[in-house]
C-alpha cells in the first residue's frame, strides 16, 4: 500500500499562506511530519495564484531539505509539472494528475512518459465526472489506450475512481468502490489511487468515515492513497483491510507497522 502525503496543499488555507509567505518552517514541518508517519511520497500543491513555477521550486527546494521522501507532484499546468520533474533527478515522483480532458493528456502524458513517472489518471473527462461505474471505466480505458500508445506502461498509470461526498449523495461510496472494482478487473496491469479524505466532506467524525472506505477499498485491492499519514487508525485500517484479504503474508507487514509504531 503506498501512501501519499496530502498536506501540503495550497487549497489548504494555512499552506496557501506560508507558500505565499515562503514561511520554510510551517512547510519543512508538514513534510517531516508526514514521512516520519510512514508517507512514501509527499504531496507538494503550491497552486496558489501567480508564480507557481517559483513556488514549486521553493518549495521541493524545502522538502527535499527535510526528507528523501519523493515528491507528488500536483499541478494544473504542465509547465509547472515540467520544472518539478527537472527538480526531481533521479529522485522519481508521483504526477498528479492526468484525466480523460484531451489538453490535460496532450499536456501531461508526454511528460510521464518522457520522465518515466507513475501518474495518477482520473476517471473524468470533458464532459465532468461520469455517474455510473460503467461510465467511468470506459473513460479510463479511454486514457489507457493513449497512455499505452504513448509508451507509458500500464503499472505506471494509477486510476482514481473519484471519490465525492456521501453527505451530499449517499450512493457515492458505492459507485467509487464499484468503480475501483471494474477498473480492477477490467484494465489489466494498471494500479489505483484514491484521493480518500474527500467521501467525508461536511460529516462530523470524518476520520471514522474514513477508516470504513479504507478498510473497503483496500480489501478491494486499492494499490494507493491520499491521505493525512498521521491519522493512525486510518493506517492502521489500511494495514488490517490488507491483511483480512490475505495480501499480507503471515500478518508480517501488520506486525512491523505495529512494532515501528505506525499504527496502533
Amino acid at each position: 500500500m503506498i501512501i501519499i502525503g496530502e498536506k501540503i496543499n495550497g487549497t489548504r488555507q494555512a499552506v496557501r499562506e506560508a507558500v505565499n509567505a515562503r514561511d520554510e518552517g510551517f512547510i519543512a514541518n508538514l513534510a517531516s511530519e508526514q514521512a516520519a508517519a510512514g508517507a512514501d511520497y509527499i504531496d507538494v500543491n503550491v497552486a496558489t495564484g501567480d508564480g507557481e513555477v517559483e513556488a514549486i521550486e521553493w518549495a521541493l527546494g524545502v522538502v527535499k531539505g527535510v526528507t528523501d521522501r519523493p515528491p507528488a507532484l500536483d499541478s494544473a499546468d504542465p509547465a509547472v509539472l515540467e520544472r518539478g520533474l527537472e527538480l526531481c533527478g533521479e529522485n522519481r515522483p508521483f504526477i498528479n494528475s492526468i484525466s480523460g480532458e484531451a489538453e490535460r493528456l496532450e499536456g501531461v502524458l508526454p511528460l510521464a512518459v518522457k520522465y518515466s513517472c507513475p501518474v495518477v489518471a482520473l476517471a473524468m473527462d470533458e464532459s465532468g465526472i461520469p455517474e455510473t461505474p460503467e461510465s467511468r471505466l470506459a473513460v479510463c480505458r479511454r486514457i489507457m489506450d493513449r497512455a499505452l500508445e504513448a509508451g507509458l506502461p500500464a503499472g505506471d498509470l494509477y486510476f482514481d475512481p473519484l471519490v465525492l461526498p456521501v453527505s451530499a449523495d449517499c450512493d457515492q461510496g458505492r459507485v467509487t468502490i464499484d468503480t475501483l472494482r471494474l477498473i480492477i478487473s477490467e484494465l489489466p496491469g494498471v494500479k489505483t489511487v484514491m484521493g480518500l479524505s474527500n467521501v467525508s466532506f461536511g460529516l462530523p467524525l470524518r476520520t471514522v468515515v474514513n477508516r470504513a472506505m479504507m478498510a473497503v477499498a483496500v480489501y478491494q485491492g486499492l494499490d494507493a492513497a491520499i491521505i493525512d499519514p498521521s491519522d493512525r487508525g486510518l493506517i492502521g485500517a489500511a494495514y488490517a483491510a490488507e491483511a483480512l484479504a490475505g495480501g499480507d503474508r503471515y500478518c508480517r507487514a501488520y506486525m512491523k507497522a505495529f512494532r515501528s509504531g505506525l499504527i496502533g
